[in-house]
């Protein structure tokens, strides 16, 4: 035979405590007002883990152009700027052909757009370099075998720069993906010797 329950007494209502406090926080908008939270959060992971970068921006106003082609003679670099990003491992891609054998290396780099600001430095474009991995195993084996060459094996060029981060689909972005490539047929510090 089934028991009867006692009936319930009280209330399941938490204790409301009496005070003249108001809450400090207005209503939550989605509208990339607090973005720079996002740029906190984008930028203090690479700030302590991230590999050191410097980066040379190819200043295409104030560089020499050619009158019929309307490119570049003589480049003007600005840099370099030292920044901290992240850094995915690039395996590099042997190619055989008859006039040798060419390595490439292609991969991805994040920089938080204020980690560019803070160190004054423009937005990446397609066209700048990137120098990184300061390391003498990487140097002997991205020049093709040409040791003698020195700095050499850490230099990248950008070859494409998407803004990545966008705060709640507003305007407000909070960093950079760079795709980024090594060849040793032209290698990219060439380019900042011209």
């Amino acid at each position: 035979m089934a028991r009867k329950c006692p009936p319930k007494t009280g209330s399941c209502k938490f204790a409301a405590l009496k005070t003249k406090a108001r809450p400090l926080c207005g209503p939550f908008v989605l509208d990339g007002s607090d973005g720079p939270l996002f740029d906190h959060f984008a930028q203090e992971h690479t700030a302590a883990s991230g590999t050191e970068i410097l980066y040379w921006h190819q200043d295409l106003e104030t560089s020499l152009r050619d009158p019929l082609y309307d490119e570049p003679i003589d480049r003007v670099w600005r840099g370099p700027f030292k920044l901290k990003g992240f850094v995915e491992y690039m395996e590099g891609q042997p190619q055989m052909s008859e006039n040798g054998m060419t390595v490439r290396w292609q991969g991805r780099i994040f920089i938080a757009r204020l980690e560019l600001e803070q160190s004054n430095a423009p937005a990446p474009l397609e066209g700048d370099v990137l120098k990184f991995w300061e390391n003498k195993f990487f140097q002997e084996h991205s020049v093709n075998g040409d040791e003698s060459i020195p700095n050499a094996g850490y230099y990248f060029d950008v070859i494409n720069a998407d803004d990545v981060g966008h705060v709640h689909d507003s305007d407000r972005f909070v960093g950079f993906n760079l795709t980024v490539q090594r060849r040793t047929e032209f290698t990219a510090e060439r380019r900042l010797d011209s």
